[in-house]
C-alpha cells in the first residue's frame, strides 16, 4: 500500500472495514446455526430420555414390579413432562431457525468475496478512484439490499463463538504455510 496515493488509501480503508464487518456477521450466523443444532439434539436426548422413562414406566406397572400407588404418580408426572417437551419443542422448530442462518451466512459469504475482490483489485493497482468509488457504492447497495430483508436472529453465544473462532482459531485468515500445503506447486506464486 506504499505506492497508494492518500484518497485510496482511505477509500481502501473504508472498504476494508465493511469487509470485516461482513466476516464477522458471516461467522456469527454460521455459529448461531450451529447453537441451534445443538440445542436440537439436546431437546432430542430429554425427549428419548423421557420417552423411555415412561415406558419403562408403563412397563414396570404392568408387571407389578412396583406398587401401583407409586408408579401411576410417576408415569403420570413424566407424560405431562413429555406433552410439554412435545409441543415446546415442535413449536421452536430449531431446524428451521438454523437453516435461516445459515442461508443468510451463504448470502453474505458471497458478499464477503466480492468484497475481497475488491480489496486485492485496489491493491493490485486496478482502479483509479473514481472507479474504486462506483465498486464501493455499487456494494453498499448490495448490502442494503441483503440487510433490508429479514435478518435472523443471533444471539450473544454465538457472538462468542464467533469470536473465538475468528480471533483464537483465525478461522477466516489462510496463512501462506496452509496454501503451500493445500494448493498444488503449479498454481503459487
Amino acid at each position: 500500500m506504499q505506492n497508494m496515493d492518500e484518497q485510496i488509501k482511505i477509500q481502501y480503508r473504508e472498504i476494508l472495514e465493511r469487509f470485516n464487518k461482513i466476516i464477522w456477521t458471516h461467522k456469527i450466523q454460521l455459529c448461531q446455526a450451529n447453537i441451534y443444532l445443538e440445542e436440537k439434539k439436546h431437546q432430542n436426548k430429554i425427549m428419548s430420555i423421557l420417552s423411555t422413562l415412561v415406558s419403562a414406566s408403563a412397563i414396570t406397572n404392568f408387571a407389578k414390579l412396583v406398587s401401583e400407588e407409586y408408579i401411576v404418580p410417576v408415569v403420570a408426572v413424566l407424560s405431562i413432562l413429555l406433552t410439554y417437551c412435545t409441543y415446546k419443542y415442535k413449536s421452536e422448530n430449531l431446524d428451521k431457525k438454523a437453516a435461516e442462518n445459515e442461508r443468510f451466512a451463504s448470502i453474505l459469504h458471497n458478499l464477503r468475496n466480492k468484497y475481497a475482490g475488491l480489496l486485492s483489485d485496489i491493491k493490485a493497482g486496478l482502479y483509479n478512484k473514481d472507479e474504486i468509488s462506483k465498486r464501493r457504492i455499487q456494494l453498499e447497495e448490495l448490502e442494503d439490499i441483503i440487510y433490508s430483508g429479514l435478518v435472523p436472529y443471533t444471539s450473544s453465544k454465538a457472538v462468542d463463538a464467533a469470536t473465538i473462532a475468528i480471533k483464537d482459531k483465525q478461522e477466516s485468515t489462510t496463512t501462506d504455510e496452509e496454501i503451500e500445503k493445500i494448493v498444488s506447486s503449479n498454481l503459487q506464486l
